[in-house]
């Protein structure tokens, strides 16, 4: 049965999800014009890579800060988010942006051990300012490491400084950059976006089923998250409450992305894999859970012929 396989955590875990991304991967790809060229091949390649790896962090970030059991229907879900944006998958800098965010996730949620705690930060403002040179607005991402800061270690003055020197540092890079490749200064105004709230694109068939089934799971699978919340352990509330922003804050790219062509809710699927894990964790009629795996496995598939 699929519940007891995605119960565990074993190698053909992995390889069985990144194989289903993969193909989603290589329908979405096979639907733009396909060039015979090394380089095309290499960014494919190196895209397909990017789109896999926060797989792995996702599943590091999840069972090393006890946010779910030792299983892997987080991937899953995570796969599954993924699958019905297939115009995402052929957006380099979304998935390029989107491994940086959980990167800095990852060192956010690192403060929690009291350890090098200033590296963390530094290194998360970094990942976070990374992302902005992708995605202008995942910059509002840079609001859960004060986050994490003030839940952590706020009494140090220090530590709300250093954000800001990590933003600055990356900026110094970007000019290095672009005045050896293209003899210029790094221009922070039109880097800067604008931001929209138009909703218009998805009200195209293309994109409506999918915003749909996004916009079902973030009700249905958060609100069970709120009532488990209670439940949850005292040292791991601010983990969690970091987890609920890092949603909130998902959607606020997504509303105010200046194009909205469904990439944009890209950085959505991370957040909400991790909170609908726990409807899947849940103690339900076997049934009814093996009939939800295999409509979030299927889903996808018949969203192509819609």
């Amino acid at each position: 049965m699929l519940s007891s396989f995605f119960s565990k955590s074993k190698p053909i875990n992995y390889i069985a999800v990144a194989l289903y991304m993969t193909l989603f991967f290589s329908i979405a790809h096979n639907k733009r014009d396909f060039e015979v060229d090394s380089g095309y091949f290499f960014l494919k390649v190196l895209s397909l890579f990017i789109y896999i790896l926060p797989m792995l962090v996702l599943n590091f970030v999840a069972q090393k800060n006890d946010l779910t059991n030792k299983g892997t229907f987080t991937i899953l879900l995570y796969a599954f988010l993924t699958a019905i944006f297939p115009r995402a998958l052929i957006d380099f800098p979304v998935l390029l942006s989107n491994v940086f965010v959980l990167m800095a996730l990852q060192n956010i949620l690192r403060m929690r051990n009291e350890k090098h705690i200033k590296a963390s930060i530094f290194n998360a403002s970094i990942y976070i300012a990374l992302a902005s040179l992708a995605y202008f607005w995942s910059i509002g991402f840079l609001f859960f490491v004060f986050l994490g800061v003030f839940y952590f270690e706020p009494k140090n003055y220090r530590n709300w400084i250093i954000p800001c020197i990590g933003i600055i540092m990356v900026y110094v890079f970007a000019n290095c950059i672009t005045l050896i490749f293209y003899d210029s200064f790094f221009s922070l105004r039109s880097h800067i976006k604008p931001f929209s709230f138009s909703f218009q694109n998805y009200l195209v068939k293309d994109h409506f089923f999918s915003v749909g089934i996004l916009l079902i799971c973030i009700v249905f699978f958060f609100s069970i998250y709120l009532l488990k919340f209670g439940r949850k352990a005292a040292k791991n509330k601010p983990i969690v409450r970091i987890i609920i922003v890092y949603l909130i804050l998902a959607i606020g790219v997504g509303v105010i992305a200046p194009e909205k062509n469904t990439s944009e809710l890209f950085f959505i699927t991370p957040p909400l894999a991790l909170i609908g894990t726990t409807y899947l964790e849940m103690d339900y009629r076997l049934f009814v859970k093996e009939i939800n795996i295999w409509v979030f496995i299927l889903l996808p598939f018949i969203l192509m012929f819609l």
